[in-house]
């Protein structure tokens, strides 16, 4: 996951920043339970596929989509918050 998430900024980190897509919906997982809850997961914490493609309200991995501002979709905190 890490080294996907990495390969991610190097190659989509100015894109998304310029779609304003947020460290929680990159970055977020669940404050208690981590990984776990995967409701509360953000793009690049759900699993440790590579991105393919970004756009302004999805990110494309090989086989999956993560849609963007789903709706009644919790809020997690960025993964480097948990175990803090």
């Amino acid at each position: 996951m890490r080294e996907a998430a990495i390969a991610f900024l190097d190659k989509f980190g100015d894109k998304a920043a310029a779609l304003d897509w947020t460290t929680l919906e990159l970055f977020g997982v669940h404050l208690t339970a981590g990984f776990i809850r995967v409701d509360y997961c953000g793009a690049l914490m759900i699993s440790g596929e590579r991105v393919q493609a970004i756009e302004s309200e999805k990110i494309r991995f090989g086989m999956t989509t993560y849609y963007r501002n789903l709706p009644g979709r919790p809020v997690g905190v960025p993964v480097w918050e948990v175990g803090r």
